[in-house]
C-alpha cells in the first residue's frame, strides 16, 4: 500500500530530496514534465496540437516544461502564461527562458486585448488537447480574475483537459473547491504520491482518472496515511485444511426489527459469503420466517420481547458480534445494545441504529471499548450524531474526525463516504475501491458483515475493518461492469466478494 499524503507532506519531501539530497529543483521539474508528457502520449496517441495554461508558480513551469518538450517531439504547442510577471517563481522564468530558446509559441496576457472565454477560444482555437497547469498543491484560496476565466474556459471547451498534479481550484488535503470555479479535468497526472483531495470533496470527480508518476520524491512513508490497495487481502487468511465451521468464527448478527427484515439478511450473508464458519442471526420473531427461505445456510433465534438471559446466552456463544442493521431504537433494541456493551468479550461491530443509540449515552460504547475491539461503520450522518459536527464539517475534514474520536473512545472508525476513512489511534487508511453504485439500500449492512466475518477469522480490528472496506468496494465495483451502476443491488455486492478472496 502506498502513502496517500497532505500537502505540507508532499512539500516536506520535495524540499527534502531538493535541500538535503541535493536534487535540484529544476531536475525534479523535468522529470515532472516527462512523466505528464509520457502519459498523455500513451493515452492520447492521435494528438497532434497542444494547448496548456500556465500559472506563476512551480507548477506553471511544469506546463511550459511539458510545453517544450511536447514541441521538440514535432507537436504543435501553444502556451499561455497567467499572472503578474513579477511574481513568477524562479524556475517558472528559468523554463520560460529555454522554452523561449527552442522557439515555442508562448502568449503572455498583456500581449492580447484581454482575456475572456472568447480569447481564450480564439488562442487555443487549433489545440486538439488542452493542460491545466495554473496551481499545483500550494493553492489556499479560490481562483479569481483571469485564472476563473481561464477555468471556465476550459470546462466550457468541450476538449480534453489534463491537469498537472491537482486540477487548479481544489484544497490539496480535502479536495474542496475553494471558490466558485474549479478545473474539471479528464485525466491527472500527480507526482510521488497520491494527493488526499484528488480522491475526496469536489476534486474527486473533477481530477478524472489520476496516475502516479515517480519522479524521484521519496520520504519516510512508515507513519503516513495509506491508500488501501490489493495488498490489504494478505491479512485474509486462507482456511486451513482441517478446518471446520467452528474453527472459522461464529458471527452473531444482531439486526432488524419488529417490521425490518431486510438487513439480516444481508448483513447474514455477507458474512457467510465473507467465510463465516457459522452464522446466527438473532432478531425478532417475525423476521425469521421471511429470511429462512433464502437463507438456510443461517442459523436463527427470535425474540419477541427483551430477556437478558437469552441476549448473554447468544453474545457468549460468538466469537464476532455484529449489531445495529435494521435493530431499530425501540426499547428494547436499546436493552439489548446496553447488554452487548456491558457483557460482550469478542469483537463487536456496530452500525446503523447501533450507532444512533450509542449517539445518546457515549458510556455506553466506552464500557465494550474498555475490553473489547470494536468497529463503528457510521456514514456522514450517523457521525455527525456520534461527535455532534456538523456534516459539512466532517465532510471536509473526515481522517481528522475519525481519527480524534476513534483516539477518544479507543475504537476503530470506518467513516463510510464515496471515499472512506478507516482510523485508530495510530492507523489511518484511505478506501477509494468502490464506486457510485455503492449508494444503494442494504450496502452498510453488507459492510458490516464482511467486517464481523473478518473479525471471526481473529484478523486485527484494524487490517479487518481496512480489508472488509476493501472488500466490499471492489465486489460493489466489479458488480457495477455487469448490472451498471444505478442497478446495483447489495446482493449483487455479495455475489462478488468470492471474486476478492
Amino acid at each position: 500500500m502506498k502513502p496517500i499524503l497532505s500537502a505540507s507532506q508532499m512539500k516536506e519531501w520535495d524540499s527534502k530530496t531538493i535541500d538535503h539530497y541535493g536534487v535540484p529543483s529544476l531536475v525534479l521539474m523535468e522529470r515532472a514534465a516527462l512523466a505528464v508528457c509520457n502519459e498523455f502520449r500513451v493515452f492520447y496517441p492521435t494528438v497532434n496540437s497542444v494547448g496548456i495554461i500556465a500559472g506563476p508558480g512551480n507548477n506553471g513551469g511544469d506546463g511550459i516544461a511539458i510545453a517544450r518538450i511536447l514541441h521538440t517531439k514535432g507537436y504543435s504547442v501553444k502556451a499561455i502564461v497567467l499572472g503578474d510577471s513579477k511574481k513568477f517563481s524562479p524556475q517558472l522564468r528559468q523554463e520560460l527562458e529555454i522554452a523561449g530558446n527552442y522557439g515555442v509559441d508562448i502568449v503572455y496576457p498583456w500581449n492580447i486585448d484581454d482575456v475572456s472565454v472568447k480569447e481564450l477560444s480564439k488562442i487555443f482555437k487549433y489545440s486538439e488537447f488542452l493542460i491545466d497547469a495554473m496551481f499545483g498543491i500550494g493553492l489556499t484560496r479560490g481562483l479569481d480574475g483571469d485564472f476563473a476565466i481561464a477555468a471556465d474556459f476550459l470546462n466550457q471547451c468541450e476538449k480534453p483537459v489534463l491537469a498537472v498534479d491537482i486540477p487548479s481550484g481544489y484544497d490539496t488535503d480535502s479536495g474542496k473547491l475553494l471558490g466558485k470555479v474549479g478545473v474539471v479535468a479528464d485525466k491527472t497526472v500527480t507526482f510521488a504520491y497520491m494527493k488526499k483531495g484528488l480522491i475526496l470533496g469536489e476534486c474527486k470527480a473533477a481530477a478524472g482518472d489520476v496516475r502516479v508518476a515517480d519522479v524521484g520524491i521519496y520520504g519516510n512513508e512508515e507513519n503516513t496515511a495509506k491508500l488501501l490497495d490489493a495488498d490489504i487481502l494478505r491479512f485474509v487468511p486462507d482456511r486451513e485444511i482441517t478446518a471446520n465451521k467452528g474453527s472459522c468464527g461464529k458471527v452473531l448478527v444482531i439486526s432488524g426489527s419488529e417490521s425490518i427484515y431486510g438487513a439480516c439478511y444481508l448483513a447474514a450473508n455477507a458474512a457467510l459469503t465473507t467465510g463465516a464458519g457459522l452464522v446466527k442471526i438473532y432478531t425478532h420473531q417475525n423476521n425469521i420466517a421471511s429470511i429462512q427461505q433464502g437463507l438456510p445456510e443461517a442459523m436463527y433465534k427470535g425474540y419477541t420481547s427483551f430477556e437478558e438471559a437469552e441476549v448473554l446466552e447468544e453474545i457468549n456463544w460468538a466469537d464476532a458480534i455484529v449489531i445495529g442493521p435494521g435493530l431499530g431504537t425501540s426499547d428494547v433494541s436499546v436493552s439489548i445494545m446496553d447488554t452487548v456493551c456491558k457483557h460482550a468479550n469478542v469483537p463487536v461491530i456496530i452500525d446503523a441504529d447501533g450507532l444512533n443509540i450509542l449517539s445518546k449515552d457515549l458510556s455506553l460504547l466506552n464500557e465494550l471499548a474498555s475490553r473489547v475491539p470494536i468497529v463503528l461503520t457510521p456514514h456522514l450522518k450517523e457521525m455527525e450524531r456520534l461527535c455532534k459536527i456538523p456534516v459539512g464539517d466532517i465532510n471536509y475534514d473526515m481522517e481528522n474526525v475519525a481519527k480524534d474520536f476513534a483516539a477518544k473512545h479507543n475504537c476503530t472508525v470506518v467513516l463510510k463516504n464515496h471515499t472512506s476513512v478507516i482510523a485508530n489511534v495510530n492507523t489511518i487508511f484511505y478506501c477509494n475501491s468502490g464506486n457510485e453504485g455503492l449508494a444503494t439500500p442494504g450496502s452498510g449492512d453488507v459492510l458490516a458483515g464482511i467486517i464481523g466475518a473478518l473479525l471471526g477469522q481473529h484478523i486485527d480490528v484494524v487490517n479487518a475493518a481496512a480489508a472488509g472496506t476493501f472488500i466490499h468496494g471492489c465486489a460493489g465495483t466489479i458488480a457495477t461492469s455487469e448490472v451498471g451502476v444505478k442497478g446495483l443491488l447489495a446482493r449483487d455486492i455479495i455475489a462478488n466478494i468470492h471474486k476478492l478472496i
